[in-house]
């Protein structure tokens, strides 16, 4: 494939296996998954033609793999901790230690584990097209030679049902010990993925429920306001 200037063509093929197969980042073999509606797209990316590329015809990828700047100075020495990542490693750390986890045993999980084929974790994301917002003059696939891509609301009515039971299929098929939601804007969607209600046990911040061997849990977005140490600490004791 030309990595340079690819066809419309092989644009419309990348994306369209990356609707049918990509979820994300780390170990479909982990017992944890961690699942988003959408990632984003970097300052520094334009169209992720190079994201496409890399992933196409995989599941899941080690989370380095995308040699954008903005997304690699994640995992650099040093780096900062990611504002929507910190709660969920937080969450991964309390399992592992039985404790609060310091904001340097953060920084490093991140940096050196975090999202890695090698990992005990997967992070997946429902809808598969990176995107900079929910504005619609910042969706970008309106030119793409596919069905239900000019514009977002068309999008999530095409491939969205299919999504859903395709991310169900490979829970059945993988059993994780916890799939764990996060944003409860989108509570209805994850309830469409879990076979058994989810109950309300921390009002506004956690919802549960446990099928067979998997527990599901449904938690505010880790950038959500007004949530604490102290509340993810309660949050993480609920779902593990």
């Amino acid at each position: 494939m030309n990595t340079q200037n690819p066809s419309p063509e092989e644009v419309a093929l990348l994306i369209s296996k990356r609707l049918k197969k990509f979820w994300g980042y780390g170990n479909l073999k982990g017992s944890v998954w961690l699942i988003g509606m959408e990632e984003g797209i970097g300052a520094d990316e334009d169209f992720p033609i190079t994201r496409f590329e890399s992933t196409s015809g995989k599941e899941v990828v080690d989370i380095t793999y995308n040699t954008a700047e903005d997304h690699n100075r994640w995992f650099k020495t040093g780096a900062a901790t990611q504002r929507t990542w910190r709660p969920l490693i937080f969450i991964l750390l309390y399992q592992k230690l039985g404790r609060v986890p310091t904001l340097e045993e953060i920084r490093d999980y991140q940096i050196n584990h975090f999202g890695r084929r090698n990992s005990d974790h997967a992070i997946l994301e429902l809808m598969p097209l990176p995107a900079r917002s929910l504005k619609a003059s910042d969706w970008i696939y309106s030119d793409v030679q596919l069905k239900g891509l000019k514009n977002r609301k068309e999008y999530l009515a095409t491939y969205k049902p299919e999504r859903v039971k395709l991310l169900q299929a490979l829970i059945e098929k993988h059993q994780p010990k916890l799939v764990l939601f996060y944003s409860r804007s989108y509570l209805p969607d994850w309830q469409s993925i879990v076979p058994k209600t989810l109950k309300e046990v921390i009002p506004e911040k956690l919802h549960i429920a446990k099928v067979g061997n998997t527990n599901y849990a449904v938690t505010a977005h880790p950038v959500s306001h007004g949530l604490s140490t102290k509340d993810w600490e309660m949050i993480a004791r609920k779902v593990l």
